[in-house]
């Protein structure tokens, strides 16, 4: 496939958490912060009362977030590389906040733009769906758990980052899946 084929393609969106980078990222902020502000404990139960959006905007202002801590996949992002160097457009596309996705996406310096929560929509499921049709119309995407099924019904083409044995056959059963990545093996 040519440069000027793959830059017209639609954009290649890929999940944060649990598929390019293992874990979640809001836990790992969360527990960063309560081990250096423990009094803060009683105000993420207040956080979340407000809604996810709210409480990962909250961490995310609070915790020192290094991106070049996380543990990413490497297969996908050797895949990713590829894809950038063909001309492909690139997207992060993550029910994390914004400020973390920022991060990430600085550190790797490999994506176009982010799509991100933002402190009042928690932007997983049908609302990351709905925000990725809307602004970029057709789409492809990589996700990796329950949640990215709905993100996957809209995608032209829809790609796995499978974390545990048997997520491919489970998953497969619901979504044809143009490539599936074996994160046993990958982080």
């Amino acid at each position: 496939m040519s440069a000027a084929d793959t830059a017209s393609e639609p954009v290649l969106c890929v999940d944060l958490d649990g598929t390019l980078a293992r874990g979640d990222t809001m836990v790992r902020a969360g527990r960063r912060l309560l081990v250096r502000k423990p009094w803060l404990a009683p105000r993420l139960a207040w956080w979340n009362l407000r809604g996810r959006g709210h409480l990962k905007d909250q961490i995310a202002r609070r915790a020192a977030f290094d991106a070049a801590s996380l543990l990413y996949h490497q297969g996908l992002l050797r895949w990713l590389r590829e894809e950038k160097t063909r001309g492909r457009r690139i997207i992060i596309a993550s029910g994390a906040d914004r400020r973390v996705v920022t991060a990430v996406a600085r550190h790797l310096g490999l994506f176009d733009d982010i799509v991100a929560s933002d402190g009042r929509v928690n932007l997983t499921g049908a609302r990351k769906a709905a925000a990725l049709q809307a602004r970029f119309g057709a789409f492809d995407y990589v996700g990796n758990s329950r949640t990215d099924l709905a993100v996957w019904r809209h995608a032209r083409r829809s790609y796995l980052v499978a974390r545990r044995r048997g997520h491919a056959a489970r998953f497969g059963r619901l979504v044809h899946f143009a490539r599936i990545f074996d994160a046993t093996e990958e982080f």
